[in-house]
């Protein structure tokens, strides 16, 4: 006897068949493509704009399962980083220029009022991103991420590699790991990502993300500018990350001036959206459900 699907098998299937619109927009020389929700009501009232966006060497299908779930009140794109997902390659890459790639892809979607949301790596974009988007961003929200790592530790961390091919797609599923790994990643989630974060090329297979994307700076002067930022920003943490440990969130709090709600999601390691994604969407509607702060004066 077959058994039957779990309730989160059904939901997660619910979510991934909700078909998303395509867009692309040049960005200095390289197509950027995001992902678009609008829900059953587009062309009426303009909603806010919520966009979604992707950590390191990830993409924006890693959303696919949480994004269609604000379609209803807001206008929702997950646009790919160039170098990752399928946006183009280029020569070099760098945060300020991926920050630029954000506020292309929603000015191009036609978003006003905009949240962004942005996981780990994303984090430190998107807050540049809200620092210079004369208006358009009016809040963030970050997710685990380490917004004010030290260069040393940044540097270490990233490191440019050889790129790696496989015979087969399941071949390459089977070596897919997150990076850092997960104490109790959902199954179903993992092998959806896995398989939308590979690319065919001559009869092999291999990531889409470019493997010279490794050698990215720390980019300190950046980390240092986005402490003034005005807009609002609330955090979701992962109380078992890896990442984000009580020295770090301390550190987040006293830099961050623009921080207001800290919250955590217990029982998950840093990619809640693969390992507690209803507890991270419940978060999400919470912070969104409550209007952010008037903007602050830069100090």
């Amino acid at each position: 006897m077959t058994e039957a699907p779990s309730p989160l098998s059904r939901w997660l299937a619910y979510q991934w068949a909700i078909e998303p619109e395509i867009g692309s927009v040049d960005v200095e020389g390289g197509t950027v493509r995001y992902r678009r929700w609008r829900g059953s009501s587009a062309g009426a009232t303009p909603r806010p704009g919520l966009v979604f966006v992707h950590g390191f060497l990830a993409h924006a299908r890693w959303w696919d399962h949480i994004a269609p779930r604000f379609r209803d009140r807001f206008d929702v794109i997950a646009p790919d980083f160039t170098g990752m997902g399928d946006s183009d390659r280029r020569p070099a890459y760098a945060r300020r220029q991926y920050s630029r790639e954000i506020l292309a892809a929603a000015t191009h979607a036609g978003l006003t009022d905009v949240t962004l949301v942005a996981h780990s790596f994303g984090g430190l974009c998107a807050l540049n991103a809200a620092l210079v988007s004369q208006g358009l961003v009016r809040r963030v929200i970050l997710i685990d991420a380490h917004v004010f790592r030290t260069p040393k530790a940044d540097d270490e961390r990233r490191k440019p590699e050889a790129e790696r091919h496989y015979a087969t797609a399941q071949e390459a599923m089977a070596r897919y790991r997150l990076r850092p790994p997960a104490a109790s990643p959902v199954a179903e989630i993992v092998a959806y990502i896995a398989r939308h974060s590979l690319r065919e090329s001559e009869g092999r297979w291999g990531w889409k993300f470019d493997p010279q994307i490794m050698g990215l700076g720390n980019d300190a002067d950046l980390r240092r500018a986005v402490r003034t930022m005005s807009q609002p920003v609330d955090f979701i943490h992962a109380e078992c990350s890896a990442v984000i440990r009580a020295a770090e969130a301390a550190e987040l709090r006293a830099q961050l001036r623009a921080l207001e709600r800290f919250v955590t999601i217990p029982a998950s390691d840093h990619h809640i959206m693969i390992e507690q994604p209803v507890a991270l969407i419940a978060a999400l509607e919470g912070l969104l459900n409550r209007p952010p702060c008037l903007p602050r004066r830069r100090r």
